[in-house]
């Protein structure tokens, strides 16, 4: 059965949408500079609302991906390419537009508009050249609020990515951007996007040219299995027509983010039937918009308009070249081509990628979380909200990170939320009485994982009702017991916080077929992260 979007979360999902597009027309008005709509949220907290009447924006346990064809039974929905479907009367999300194959905000369709992360710094001293480019070519023409990085911890840079080749098809869901959760600005709510039908052999000579293409920077790509929803990932779903969408006529379809700040958008390449390469051209601009790559001219070129030169394996430009606009219509990340080229309508495609993502190479170095809050042992009131925190380091941002909580007594999860916001922090409301574990667990983009667990008690120490029907509570040393993994006792006997070893593991299993990186630049001022 599928699983349909939450009423809860679509509510929450348009009450933020509405937020945004009031700031998007102010920024509008003002000098053309808009909010990328992907950039860094405000800080806060995840609420977690256990009650039976909690209200709460999605569900405490993420449910599982929908179930899906195997790659292995593509064959079995070979043929011709399906015949469109008519749509329905949809339209996209109040606020974006379509400029060719691009979707982006309706403000920032206009000539010369800069999307920045940041209108309010942009604003305030637009003259300002941004501090820290040590990789632009030209520093001083960059405006301010480009290439700050992102504030969130995940978001340094570089990073590290993980491209999804989806060929098995999918239901998705409107109203914002979530790989993980068929969440795309421009699905058809509820639609059944369709299965490849190239067969088998042809999406693995489509997914092999599009791992050449981005054989330069770290972003790896899969195909046979999905990625676990921990991990950030861009999705791009290959098959179906653009009737399977909101968008109008296109061979592909993607959103611009640039910066890559989602880093878990969705696109999409309509193609079936065509030569292996040429698909994997219009995989590869698709995926390339969505990193911030606008339409540059060159027959040779992957980011050639209209796809012009489609017939032979296109490239990414290694040079700045000249961009492509649609009369009275602008599509361009103009700060980041700034940086590099020193004029707005200027593209560099290979060094606008290899600033966002690390170069190639092995990462073997595992990412750490420590859980700040609660500290281990601690006990709260009954009825009392139980925060939790934590600190998350990777030596390459592209990391993410859930939180699973237990309860002890009965051994039910209750909650197993991914932090798709990047808080690194949740409020736990309505635990009735008794001993719960916290359990952190984070993955970096080469699959090595970290955890960290505490144990908590609410309300009265021996309170809670075991399994057996007996009463829990401490073992007279004032210390709550808990488990680790392995289901191993991990107490506590001084009340500091209990972490597990760091070591490279919880591999996937899914098909690497390019996997790059390099050594990270120095930190950032100000990033959100430090070593736990």
């Amino acid at each position: 059965m599928v699983r349909r979007c939450p009423p809860t979360r679509a509510v929450s999902r348009l009450a933020a949408a509405l937020v945004f597009l009031a700031g998007l027309r102010v920024h509008a008005a003002a000098a053309q500079v808009v909010k990328n709509p992907f950039g860094p949220a405000p800080s806060g907290r995840n609420v977690i609302d256990l009650r039976e009447t909690g209200a709460n924006a999605r569900p405490p346990v993420d449910p599982p991906y929908p179930p899906a064809p195997a790659f292995e039974e593509l064959d079995a929905f070979a043929g011709p390419a399906p015949a469109p479907v008519p749509a329905p009367a949809v339209e996209l999300p109040l606020g974006f537009v379509q400029v060719t194959d691009m979707i982006v905000p309706r403000a920032a369709a206009e000539p010369g508009a800069l999307l920045v992360p940041d209108p309010d710094r942009a604003l305030a001293d637009p003259g300002a050249p941004s501090p820290g480019k040590e990789a632009c070519a030209f520093p001083d023409a960059v405006p301010a609020g480009v290439y700050e990085g992102d504030d969130r911890p995940g978001g340094e840079l570089p990073r590290r990515h993980t491209i999804y080749l989806n060929f098995v098809g999918g239901v998705l869901y409107s109203g914002g951007e979530n790989s993980a959760e068929n969440m795309s600005n421009i699905a058809r709510s509820g639609h059944m996007f369709p299965v490849y039908t190239g067969g088998e052999t042809k999406a693995i000579a489509v997914a092999q040219a599009v791992a050449v293409d981005f054989e330069f920077v770290q972003a790896r790509i899969v195909y046979l299995e999905r990625p676990p929803k921990i991990l950030p990932y861009t999705m791009v779903m290959i098959g179906g027509s653009y009737t399977d969408t909101t968008a109008g006529p296109s061979g592909g379809v993607a959103p611009l983010d640039c910066e890559d700040f989602g880093q878990r958008n969705v696109c999409y390449a309509f193609q079936n039937t065509a030569p292996a390469i040429n698909q994997a051209n219009v995989v590869s601009q698709e995926i390339g918009h969505t990193m911030g790559l606008g339409h540059t001219e060159g027959t040779d070129r992957i980011m050639g308009a209209g796809y012009a030169g489609a017939f032979g394996d296109l490239v990414f430009g290694d040079e700045c070249t000249t961009t492509i606009q649609v009369q009275g219509q602008s599509a361009a990340c103009v700060g980041v081509n700034k940086c590099h080229c020193g004029a707005p309508d200027l593209q560099h495609d290979r060094n606008t990628l290899r600033w966002t993502y690390a170069s190639p190479g092995p990462d073997v170095t595992p990412p750490e979380v420590t859980i700040t809050e609660p500290q281990n042992g601690a006990t709260f009131e009954s009825g009392a909200a139980v925060p939790v925190r934590l600190d998350v380091w990777d030596d390459f941002g592209g990391y993410g990170w859930k939180l699973v909580l237990s309860d002890l007594d009965s051994g039910e999860v209750l909650a197993d939320q991914v932090d798709y916001d990047r808080q690194a922090a949740w409020d736990l409301v309505g635990l009735p009485d008794g001993r719960y574990e916290a359990r952190a667990v984070i993955m970096d983009q080469a699959d090595n994982t970290g955890e960290d667990v505490v144990t908590f008690q609410v309300g009265e120490p021996g309170v809670g009702p075991t399994s057996d029907g007996s009463t829990g509570g401490t073992d007279g040393t004032g210390t709550t017991g808990g488990t680790d993994t392995d289901g191993n006792a991990s107490p506590s006997e001084d009340g500091c916080g209990c972490r597990a070893p760091v070591a490279p593991g919880g591999k996937t299993g899914f098909v690497l077929l390019a996997l790059l990186g390099r050594r990270r630049r120095p930190a950032r001022a100000g990033a959100g992260s430090s070593a736990g």
